[in-house]
């Protein structure tokens, strides 16, 4: 019997010898480029990638109707079509957290987009959200607070004057006294409260402040001061070490709110009777403020929402102490502005050290006589 095979089945068996894993690799691998391709392209946020050297690579629809681009836009810089000077300092600026900049749409003034910039290998994605409805409910909520926390400045310093009018009665009985009083500290916690929300709510509106050359070791001493004052019922030993007379460049009354708060929090929840160290060092790239306690110190799991506006670590002690949750919110924003760090180091029952680290370009170089 004749075995030899048909030229057709040769063909075929010839062609599944060439499908080698290596082809079906290389196969599977650029169907899922595809497919990753046609997902960013579906996408209603612009996604660019940029090359080493600065230019478009390729582009979404999103990306083409946000910059009307062309096809022939390909290999051309990317600074050609965002030409916001933001954005340019945040491409170059590698040390920036990648947590990506808002900037009001050199197009549309009524638009704001956000930036966020990825790298991988030599090249760059770049992702462009329209975020001006988070923009706007944003503007809506600062608005909001500030216009009722000013309306109730009125009512509550009226309630205040007539409650010490009332309490300062030498007849009056003491069952009704006790209650005058109880009114009286929450009125008085309330106007903190109130006070706290409309400094934070300036802060925030503010996008720049009145910078000065401020004299840290004068500042730090009033604050060291005030904290002796504040310190009489806690009698906690405290200490300022001031190593270096570099001082600042910023808001004096700002920084002044921000480092007394941190102060005044490790004199509310340290023991009676505890150590509480205020510094002011040098560094290779600023200078630290710190204040350290032995106090009761934070959970891990607290620390990371410290800064939060009215979260309270414990709830009862904090308002035992008159405190409004709003200082380290306040001091948050504080910060952002000075373009400092906060650094919260703390282990519990052992203590607490709160760290604000200020970048060389807003240190003022003094040498001592």
């Amino acid at each position: 019997m004749d075995k030899t095979v048909p030229a057709q089945h040769k063909k075929t068996r010839n062609s599944h010898q060439q499908d080698t894993p290596e082809n079906t690799s290389a196969q599977h691998e650029a169907e899922q480029l595809q497919k990753i391709r046609s997902a960013l392209r579906a996408l209603r946020d612009a996604v660019i990638l940029i090359d080493e050297n600065d230019c478009l690579g390729w582009w979404n629809q999103a990306a083409q109707d946000l910059l009307s681009l062309q096809k022939d836009d390909k290999g051309k810089s990317v600074f050609d079509f965002i030409i916001i000077p933001e954005f340019h300092q945040y491409y170059e600026d590698t040390t920036l957290p990648n947590d990506g900049i808002h900037i009001e749409s050199w197009r549309d003034p009524s638009r704001y987009l956000k930036f966020e910039l990825t790298s991988f290998g030599d090249e760059k994605l770049l992702f462009i959200y329209d975020v001006t409805r988070l923009k706007h409910l944003e503007q809506m909520r600062q608005d909001f607070v500030a216009n009722v926390s000013h309306e109730l400045r009125t009512p509550l310093t009226v309630m205040t004057g007539y409650l010490e009018n009332f309490t300062d009665q030498p007849d009056m009985p003491p069952h009704w006294r006790r209650g005058f009083e109880l009114m009286t500290q929450q009125t008085a916690r309330m106007n903190r409260i109130v006070n706290d929300l409309l400094l934070l709510s300036r802060i925030e509106i503010e996008e720049t402040h009145e910078v000065n050359a401020i004299d840290m070791t004068k500042l730090l001493t009033n604050i060291y001061d005030d904290a002796q004052a504040y310190n009489q019922a806690y009698k906690h030993i405290i200490h300022l070490h001031i190593d270096t007379y570099d001082g600042l460049y910023g808001s004096e009354m700002y920084l002044n709110s921000a480092l007394s708060n941190l102060v005044i929090n490790a004199i509310k929840y340290t023991p009676k009777g505890g150590n509480i160290t205020i510094s002011w060092t040098r560094t290779s790239d600023g200078c630290r403020f710190a204040v350290e306690d032995d106090g009761l110190g934070i959970a891990p799991e607290h620390i990371v929402r410290l800064t939060e506006r009215f979260y309270r670590v414990d709830k009862g002690r904090s308002r035992a102490t008159g405190g409004t949750g709003l200082g380290l919110a306040i001091v948050k924003h504080v910060l952002h502005q000075h373009e400092a760090q906060l650094q919260i180091e703390s282990i519990e029952g052992e203590g607490s050290t709160f760290s604000v680290v200020f970048p060389a370009t807003y240190v003022r170089t003094v040498t001592a006589n």
